[in-house]
């Protein structure tokens, strides 16, 4: 039987001819909608429309009967019109296309999609990202068109774009392929827009400030804010070059942010940010089964900030002077991603990718002082005073090339590929600070780095997705990562080379091919070091002192040759192990009544290794908890287990909606790459491990366990040009711990004076989110199309505190009681953000 698929997306027509089993294929299809034709001479064609081709999956047509027609009749033409199972893989997680999120209450950055899926939830513990089934915002690993853009440095952020650029969003968050590179929280794959035949654009505008908002509460470890305003304009444009040959896509989308921040005794400050955002895609048929795709991408940003450190110091309750809360930022960078693919015939096709992305991270002071003095903190007034703490200059720059090839068979579809990434730092850092914690007790603290590191990983994989039956399908695969850690000095510091990963799973649909299926999978997922481990251990000539002093070094340096702890190591560990973890799915998803789908899937992660460092003889050495060097210390320990249901309707046309709830649970003894504790974001060294004594009643409920996640999201479009979506989320609260004094070691480390976990729990949380979208000639195909849009999110939200300051004591006596006790102990550092709104404008042409 022939099949044919031709769509908007796709440059010509695609087609393929059924196996002896009745089966094809169509690979490597573009995000979008398809028209399938389905035709046998003597047969009556069938002709399917709407066919959904999603990022990263595979859709099946399930089993599809041509009637027999001595006369030649019209075609049979049908709209699919319920949702699509994938055959083929275990991958869990979401789809979410541009004409189902554009009118869901979102944030204009793609990021906060993501929270609109099973598992995904936001976090309010001061990683800023969404915390993907137990693990922490900096681990998860975020693409764009191919190209990996998570912050190489610490693995922050990602690449910004606004969702108008966007084709469709998927998030996985376990179960996938060998082929995948992985991470110990979330995958993230985005696809921007591409041109097409017709000439086809949108500008944009978006506004909100202060005036449409409620007046939010402060919590102690932030500055009270006044005005703000926020622009955010844009424009996109796409069409051919040559139709069905050559095609461009365009797009600029600058965005400012002016508020006025308090700086506690000082006044207000005014803190502004500029952001230039752009994308562009040129996507090629170079011939007939050869096309070639190169996209560019970028979020350059300045910011004189007002109210921002790097790093962690404390928490100010007043200034002597504004200087070491006011800085000036640089961020993002520019993405570049070439692909290509080559159909050899209809069993053998080719892949090659070239990705390269560079990204700023730069934190200087904005005044003189700021520059020529140290940071003081007085612990026990809450007052700082003298200069910027910290000042950062560090370029990431990742060069990544790629080639794979997959040959179909009758009963397999094999495919196996090659990849070399280069990820290199230019760093210059230094820490200045001074703490004070009573008349008797000061630290200092000095470090200085400065020099260039490099993480070489090549990587191989071979999969093979085996029909064993018509009904059932198993993926068996493998993969390997090396890391290879260059010192400043150019040589290899460190090898890991364990980081050998199985993947296997099973598809089986039971009933009628395409509308239920049966899956699980075992896996192993490895996390790639960020660059800043390699510059705080690989870096020649650096240097971290940790000086405790009885008097006040300001007044009198001496005493300072006393160094407690350095930075710095000069051999490398043996036998490193990288970090990872194993998981387990098994699951069952059905569709019925033509348009919804049923899903129940059980997960359960378990972390088995991380690299951190630690404090081994009063010098801070990296490695594997549990293993030498750092013996002393017990192994980490994750473990997550979740049972989640859902249940939706996700189509173009009339109403979109999901439910999902998870029941979950997530205990260790290590909160992630993120120390949701003391909220450091600083992977790999992070304060969890710094000594063995932090580790006492250190097992227990982590920091983002919810034992309960309601999920609630939808829209529906009226036939008078309006569109209503709406979002609703319920949580549990998440568990409190109790910090103090260590027996031993010194402030600022802290240890758990009571079980982690057991200090009670934070107040359940409720979000309701709503967009209304007005469209006034009523189509949106129409040109020159106005597009109305009014957001109100956080409605009725009762600004219910989301995180508490745990720190309870400074310090010990003799006799080992705690002293110094903490003034905002138990108080509340963070809130709800309030009811909001915002005005948006979007015109297609």
């Amino acid at each position: 039987v022939s099949v044919t698929a031709q769509g908007l997306s796709l440059q010509g027509v695609r087609g393929a001819v059924t196996n002896d089993l009745g089966f094809f294929r169509l690979r490597d299809l573009p995000v979008g909608s398809y028209t399938v034709e389905v035709s046998l001479i003597g047969y009556r064609t069938a002709v399917l429309e709407e066919v959904r081709a999603r990022l990263g999956r595979t859709v099946s047509l399930g089993e599809i009967r041509l009637e027999l027609t001595p006369v030649e009749l019209e075609p049979l033409v049908a709209t699919v019109d319920r949702p699509l199972i994938d055959p083929t893989s275990t991958a869990t997680g979401g789809n979410l296309s541009s004409e189902v999120f554009e009118v869901l209450p979102i944030d204009r950055d793609y990021r906060s999609i993501i929270q609109l899926i099973p598992q995904a939830n936001v976090s309010f513990l001061g990683d800023d990202q969404p915390n993907v089934a137990g693990a922490t915002g900096l681990e998860n690993r975020w693409f764009i068109d191919g190209a990996e853009v998570t912050d190489p440095f610490r693995g922050t952020t990602s690449t910004d774009l606004p969702y108008n650029f966007v084709r469709e969003v998927q998030v996985k968050t376990g179960g996938y392929e060998a082929e995948y590179r992985s991470s110990l929280g979330g995958v993230v794959n985005v696809v921007t827009h591409s041109g097409g035949n017709e000439l086809r654009g949108q500008a944009f505008g978006f506004f909100a400030n202060n005036r449409f908002a409620e007046t939010p509460l402060q919590g102690t470890l932030e500055p009270r804010t006044g005005d703000f305003s926020q622009y955010d304009v844009g424009f996109s444009l796409g069409g051919p070059f040559l139709r069905d040959r050559l095609w461009f896509f365009a797009a600029y989308n600058p965005r400012f942010e002016r508020e006025q921040v308090e700086i506690p005794g000082q006044g207000f400050y005014e803190d502004r940010e500029a952001t230039h955002i752009f994308a562009g895609k040129l996507t090629w048929r170079a011939a007939p089964r050869t096309n070639l795709v190169l996209s560019v991408f970028g979020d350059p940003g300045n910011r004189q900030a007002v109210g921002e450190t790097y790093g962690t110091f404390g928490i100010p309750v007043e200034f002597a002077n504004p200087d070491p809360y006011l800085m000036d930022v640089e961020s993002g960078g520019v993405n570049l991603s070439f692909r290509a693919d080559q159909r050899l015939g209809d069993k053998w096709f080719l892949e090659g990718s070239l990705t390269h992305t560079r990204r700023n991270e730069r934190n200087l002071p904005s005044t003189e002082r700021g520059w020529e003095e140290s940071l003081f903190i007085d612990f026990e007034t809450g007052i700082w005073s003298g200069g910027l703490g910290s000042r950062l200059d560090a370029l990431g720059v990742q060069t990544t090339v790629g080639i794979s090839g997959s040959l179909l068979l009758k009963r397999h579809t094999v495919k196996a590929g090659l990849e070399y990434r280069d990820n290199r730092l230019d760093h210059d850092h230094r820490v200045v600070s001074v703490s004070r914690f009573s008349a008797e007790s000061y630290l200092d603290i000095l470090l200085t780095s400065q020099g260039t590191v490099r993480n070489r990983i090549p990587s191989l994989f071979v999969q093979d997705s085996w029909l064993v039956t018509n009904r059932l399908r198993a993926n068996l695969g493998f993969r390997w990562d090396g890391q290879y850690l260059i010192a400043s000095n150019g040589e290899t510091s460190e090898k890991i080379t364990d980081q050998y990963q199985p993947r296997i799973g099973f598809v089986f649909e039971p009933g009628e091919l395409g509308s239920q299926r049966i899956y699980g999978s075992y896996g192993r997922f490895y996390h790639e070091l960020a660059t800043f481990f390699l510059s705080s251990h690989m870096i020649d000539g650096s240097l971290l002192q940790f000086v405790f002093l009885d008097h006040d070094p300001t007044v009198d340096p001496s005493g300072r040759d006393t160094v407690v702890s350095r930075g710095s190591v000069e051999h490398a560990v043996e036998d490193l192990e990288g970090q990872y973890y194993d998981e387990f799915n098994l699951g069952y998803e059905r569709t019925f009544a033509g348009a919804f789908a049923l899903g129940v899937r059980g997960t359960y992660r378990s972390l088995r290794q991380i690299i951190e460092n630690a404090q081994v003889a009063g010098v801070s050495e990296p490695g594997n908890p549990g293993r030498p060097p750092l013996v002393a210390y017990p192994r980490v320990d994750r473990e997550y287990a979740a049972l989640e249901l859902s249940f939706g309707r996700i189509r173009r046309t009339g109403i979109n909606f999901l439910v999902s709830y998870v029941l979950s649970r997530n205990t260790g003894n290590y909160p992630g790459l993120f120390n949701s504790d003391f909220n450091y974001p600083l992977p790999n060294a992070n304060g969890s491990f710094d000594h063995p004594e932090m580790l006492e009643n250190g097992s227990g409920l982590l920091p983002n366990d919810r034992t309960h996640g309601f999920k609630s999201w939808g829209s529906y479009r009226f036939g008078f040009g309006l569109t209503a979506g709406a979002s609703f989320f319920w949580m549990s609260g998440t568990p409190l711990s109790e910090f103090g004094a260590c027996p031993t070691a010194p402030a600022p480390f802290q240890c758990f004076l009571q079980q982690r976990g057991t200090n009670g729990r934070m107040a359940n949380l409720w979000d309701l989110n709503l967009r209304l979208t007005y469209e006034p000639l009523g189509s949106s195909d129409a040109r020159w199309q106005p597009r109305l849009t009014l957001d109100v999110f956080h409605i009725g939200n009762e600004r219910t505190p989301v995180s508490y300051e745990q720190v309870h004591f400074f310090g010990r006596d003799e006799a080992g009681n705690q002293i110094n006790p903490n003034p905002i102990y138990g108080l509340p550092t963070r809130y709800q953000p309030p009811m909001a709104v915002r005005l948006g404008l979007e015109v297609g042409f």
